[in-house]
């Protein structure tokens, strides 16, 4: 029985820099060839470029990232851009602060919700989605060798007249949670 080996038809590259203690920054790109099984004919390219400052002080850090990304169909060239920028202060060892600003542009295919797309639909966006979130979260003791904390989030949506049938008129998010993760590091 003979193996077939499919060519490398998708690839991607990174480009990161740190000009500077508390600075990097970083550049991505990638093809993607048949991205959805549902349109095997449908190819991408994708761009990201992102800035992080990150400054430590007594206790803690302040941490921020501003990010940009751009997806562009290769069948047709129609393109996509999203943003965000996110701020994150951690304090007194165990609190942790952020905020968070999202704008991504959203495709005329969330019109037709569930039903199937007709042939030869020209996907086109049809306006920017913000989302804005500030959450807060802290660090407590509850299982051995597991990094916890409770916390909340709130986040409330900008979103252009066409799409509030989809969305609502004032879309908001609210989570309590509790986080679990691999604890790293010794205890203090």
């Amino acid at each position: 029985m003979g193996h077939h080996q499919g060519k490398i038809d998708s690839w991607s590259t990174r480009l990161t820099i740190e000009p500077g203690k508390n600075w990097s920054g970083q550049y991505s790109y990638a093809r993607i060839t048949s991205i959805e099984a549902l349109y095997p004919s449908e190819n991408q390219e994708r761009m990201t470029a992102s800035v992080t400052y990150n400054r430590p002080f007594y206790d803690g850090n302040w941490a921020n990232t501003l990010l940009w990304g751009l997806t562009r169909s290769l069948r047709d060239n129609v393109i996509f851009n999203s943003h965000l920028l996110e701020s994150t202060v951690r304090f007194r060892m165990r609190n942790y602060a952020w905020a968070r600003i999202e704008s991504a542009e959203r495709s005329n295919e969330l019109i037709h919700g569930e039903s199937p797309l007709p042939p030869g639909f020209p996907e086109q966006p049809i306006g920017q989605v913000q989302a804005y979130t500030v959450a807060y979260d802290s660090d407590i003791a509850l299982v051995p060798h597991l990094s916890s904390a409770i916390g909340a989030q709130f986040t409330t949506y900008g979103v252009p007249e066409r799409l509030k049938p989809i969305y609502g008129a004032h879309p908001v998010g609210v989570a309590v949670f509790l986080r679990l993760r691999p604890f790293s590091g010794r205890a203090k």
